[in-house]
């Protein structure tokens, strides 16, 4: 759930195939309480968590570089993706440890980007990509089951 609010969120920035990817990668991370803390690999003084996708997120359509951290402050993501020809190669990296994950996925295979303004029919194959983000950028950080919503560390019920 949340996903097609996030998409019109942001629907009138969108302006390719690898915005409305990174937008389902960022509501995948907000899925599994990771907060967007903004742009670029810095911190800002003024940065908080949010759900939404901070201003300027998109400015550079070859360079995505985004900041989460999980609600309870436990843990942070440095994500960057990269356009290399038709695919995006995210790059996530935890900052305290250097450990690094990495995924690449071809933009047509998840997002026809005829589309960008019908949420619809823009994305395809969402079940693999929900599969691939899991596994590859989630997972290899120790923090969720693979399938399970929820972290391993900090678990409350």
């Amino acid at each position: 759930a949340g996903l097609e609010l996030l998409y019109n969120s942001v629907a009138p920035e969108l302006g390719c195939g690898q915005d409305a990817l990174l937008c389902f990668v960022h509501w995948k991370l907000i899925t599994r309480d990771y907060r967007c803390l903004g742009t670029g690999d810095q911190a800002a003084t003024n940065e908080r968590k949010s759900e939404m996708l901070p201003a300027g997120w998109n400015a550079d359509k070859e360079l995505y570089t985004l900041r989460y951290r999980l609600k309870d402050d436990s843990h942070d993501l440095l994500v960057k993706a990269i356009l290399m020809d038709n695919s995006i190669i995210l790059n996530v990296m935890d900052p305290k440890t250097q450990k690094v994950a990495d995924l690449t996925l071809k933009v047509t295979d998840f997002v026809d980007p005829e589309h960008l303004a019908d949420f619809d029919k823009v994305y395809r194959n969402t079940e693999e990509l929900q599969t691939q983000i899991v596994h590859h950028i989630l997972s290899p950080f120790g923090l969720f089951l693979l399938g399970a919503g929820w972290p391993l560390r900090g678990f409350k019920r």
